[in-house]
């Protein structure tokens, strides 16, 4: 009897450790493992190894393309779970501090963030990468990345929330993955104002679908433009900012870290775009050339500013890399680097935003001599810029700033803490700011006298502008009684109303919703200064109104032309 019941006590006490053994999947969108294995380890804590995989499991890939794993580990049980990971075959070398998602159901998960730096993995070899992590209680699942991660249904929803601004002139696909999956392209500027004289900038990310930090860079870049701030405003006002928020849908949902569905590292395809059969390619370089035109015949509003984004390995903080001027460049006997102002206006940029960016700002710029063309810098230098006739007559255009901006995987700006999503998005509003001063934009105000004075009392200003980008306007009242009563109406409406008598013969020139006293000094005149805030479409109309105190009986009433103060923008 005890040995029939030891006999059925095992395979229930296998069962039952089978089922606390933690699972780990990776079926899902961007996720991606070759393989993985769980088994019992010390004191109640379980050893999880992860093998990394190539894009698509495809084996004729080299070790570059084995730098994308993410997954979820499930069956944990409430009452938490100690994990010994490690991440094996992997193709970089370079400490990440991972992210983790956590559920509290098992089936629904929060927001990624990094894990506790306690387990900040330790290089074993130069392929296996080990942490320790503490699940805490009441987390049955997780999911676990390199880092933060991008899908698809994220770049959707984000842009189904664009949908109808004013801003947004269209959401358009320029064609279609090798899977079906769109390749969407959004325009913003502000179509009030002509496209006449406007300058085009082109932004796309994500030909290499896992380097994540260029779509939270998109995003950030998009919340500034959309915000109302006067220099994304202005900005808008003078450009046609055409944004690829993700070139790569089909990488991204697969989980790859370089190619798309047909094991293809784009950016290689740039070398011989029109020779190139990648649907990707085919939809971006459609769109460029239709923009550009020919160096013939340019066209209306060709791209000035081409922005390229990126994710590096190896590398502290975000980074620019900078063409090697050339100045013997020629497309087929000495065709590295760039033509000498191509090198010089990259080099503005990364000035400018460094100068607006204090994370880009601790980066350090690499060179690149473009030796086998393998970016779209190369299509924008070779089949425009660089071709006799774009510079010079009869194109006569600008040349094309086209740069490869890389972000970083480790610290954030202050050097210490790991970076997040958030640090990605502050640097999307940082270069909109930067393509703000590239453009050479400027918040301006303008100050203008309208009408006559009743009498005699005349008001003039001028406009100083500030360094925040708001303006200082300082008046001046003169032709008044000496230490007259003086009273400045302000109204956000022009008006030509008559007074009530007896002042009938003088008009009041202002809408007039707020006013203020002041007195004249012995000479009849006054100065004074009033902030204008930098709002876009601010617009006020101002006038003087005085009252000679010396003269008895009815007090003698005289009246300024009109000013008015306007923001530009």
């Amino acid at each position: 009897m005890r040995l029939r019941l030891a006999a059925a006590v095992v395979p229930f006490l296998a069962s039952a450790l089978q089922a606390q053994t933690p699972v780990v999947t990776w079926a899902g969108e961007t996720m991606r493992l070759q393989s993985a294995n769980v088994t019992a380890g010390t004191a109640g804590s379980w050893n999880v190894t992860l093998q990394m995989g190539n894009d698509n499991g495809n084996a004729g890939l080299g070790s570059s393309f084995r730098r994308w794993w993410h997954c979820e580990i499930g069956n944990l049980g409430v009452s938490g779970a100690t994990l010994n990971v490690s991440v094996t075959n992997a193709g970089y070398t370079d400490i990440i501090l991972p992210v983790w998602a956590l559920s509290a159901d098992g089936s629904t998960f929060g927001s990624y963030a990094r894990v506790p730096t306690s387990a900040v993995p330790v290089l074993q070899g130069s392929t296996t990468h080990r942490f320790t992590l503490v699940v805490p209680p009441g987390t049955p699942a997780i999911r676990l990345a390199k880092y933060f991660p991008y899908s698809v249904a994220r770049k959707d929803l984000w842009l189904l929330s664009l949908v109808g601004h004013p801003r947004v002139r269209s959401i358009v696909p320029l064609g279609a993955s090798q899977q079906g999956r769109p390749i969407h392209k959004i325009e913003l500027t502000d179509g009030s104002v002509p496209d006449a004289g406007k300058t085009r900038v082109w932004i796309h990310a994500g030909i290499h679908p896992s380097e994540t930090t260029s779509y939270f860079t998109v995003e950030g870049f998009v919340q500034w433009l959309l915000s109302g701030s006067p220099e994304a405003e202005v900005l808008l006002d003078h450009a046609l900012v055409e944004l690829c928020p993700m070139v790569n849908p089909d990488g991204v949902f697969l989980g790859n870290y370089r190619t798309n569905a047909n094991s293809s590292n784009l950016e290689n395809e740039w070398a011989a775009p029109y020779a190139s059969t990648q649907p990707e390619i085919v939809a971006l370089r459609t769109a460029i050339e239709g923009y550009m035109g020919t160096v013939a015949s340019p066209g209306s509003n060709p791209i000035r500013v081409l922005l390229n984004l990126h994710s590096s390995h190896g590398v502290n903080y975000p980074f620019h890399f900078q063409h090697v001027s050339n100045a013997n460049w020629n497309a087929t006997t000495n065709n590295t680097g760039v033509i000498p102002v191509v090198n010089l206006v990259e080099g503005q940029w990364i000035v400018q935003f460094k100068a607006r960016s204090p994370f880009v700002d601790l980066g350090t710029t690499q060179s690149s001599a473009l030796t086998s063309r393998p970016f779209v810098e190369s299509m924008c230098h070779d089949r425009w810029t660089a071709v006799n006739g774009w510079l010079n007559a009869p194109g006569l255009q600008s040349p094309v700033m086209a740069i490869t901006f890389e972000g970083t995987y480790g610290r954030g700006p202050d050097t210490v803490t790991w970076n997040t999503e958030a640090d990605y998005r502050a640097v999307g509003a940082q270069m909109g700011l930067a393509l703000f001063d590239h453009l050479g934009l400027q918040l301006t105000a303008s100050l203008a006298s309208y009408s006559a004075p009743c009498v005699a009392v005349v008001m003039t200003g001028a406009l100083s502008p500030q360094p925040d980008g708001s303006h200082v306007a300082n008046l001046q009242v003169a032709g008044a009684a000496p230490s007259a009563l003086g009273v400045l109406a302000l109204g956000t409406a022009q008006a030509a109303v008559p007074l009530p008598p007896p002042w009938a013969a003088c008009t009041l020139l202002t809408s007039a919703e707020a006013s203020a006293a002041f007195v004249l000094g012995p000479q009849g005149t006054a100065a004074f200064a009033l902030g204008v805030p930098p709002v876009p479409g601010l617009d006020a109309f101002l006038q003087a109104f005085t009252l000679d105190w010396a003269v008895p009986g009815v007090l003698p009433l005289d009246a300024s032309n009109g000013v008015r103060i306007r923001n530009d923008y």
